[in-house]
């Protein structure tokens, strides 16, 4: 997602390196992070216990900045507030357990201004723009067999800084409404960015 003046891309996230990051934190190594689907603002509160259906049993639900340890493991930094710093990846994942073989989990991505350009990912239906530009809704249909969603995104200069929202549903049930800030000025990445580096797009 990106202003008229810059071009966003998303990029797929090795499952592996994905699962490779929920084993550690399950293993208590790192912290985890959430999950998915709704109109914006109609939903109950994820503290609720209604705001979780029966076939669903969340594991383990954060949000955070991804990066890696000093062995070169991906891991999970939680945080609800951070720097806009470029290229810095954020986001969310979930393990769960359900009696199904799928579900639906859906995201919607807040920001607290609208935007005219989201970048090629609107065009290319990777996810679809509110009608105020303000939100971003991404969905999909995920194996249970797994037991484990996700998505990120990356601060690119020209995304806005400020108070956000990323909700989380799971087969329309809210499992997560989190809110966090993007503080400060863009600043340059601290090392050159990978080959998608200061792009902004979901990594799913």
């Amino acid at each position: 997602m990106l202003p008229k003046t810059s071009r966003s891309q998303f990029a797929l996230m090795p499952s592996v390196a994905l699962l490779a990051l929920v084993a550690l934190q399950l293993g208590g190594l790192v912290a985890p992070a959430a999950a998915e689907t709704r109109d914006p603002g109609s939903a109950p509160s994820a503290s609720s216990p209604s705001a979780q259906p029966a076939a669903i049993e969340v594991v383990s639900a954060r949000f955070g900045v991804f990066g890696v340890d000093g062995s070169g493991r991906r891991i999970l930094l939680e945080t609800e507030n951070f720097p806009a710093i470029s290229a810095t990846p954020y986001g969310w994942y979930i393990v769960y357990k359900a009696s199904k073989p799928t579900v639906v989990w859906r995201e919607e991505f807040e920001l607290p201004v609208s935007l005219d350009n989201w970048g090629p990912g609107e065009a290319l239906g990777v996810y679809t723009i509110s009608p105020d530009r303000k939100t971003a809704v991404t969905e999909r249909v995920a194996p249970t067999g797994v037991g484990f969603i996700a998505n990120q995104w990356r601060f690119t200069p020209g995304d806005p800084t400020g108070a956000h929202a990323i909700r989380v549903y799971i087969d329309g049930q809210l499992i997560r409404d989190f809110r966090f800030r993007i503080e400060g000025d863009p600043v340059a990445p601290p090392r050159t960015p990978s080959p998608q580096g200061g792009r902004r797009g979901p990594m799913i």
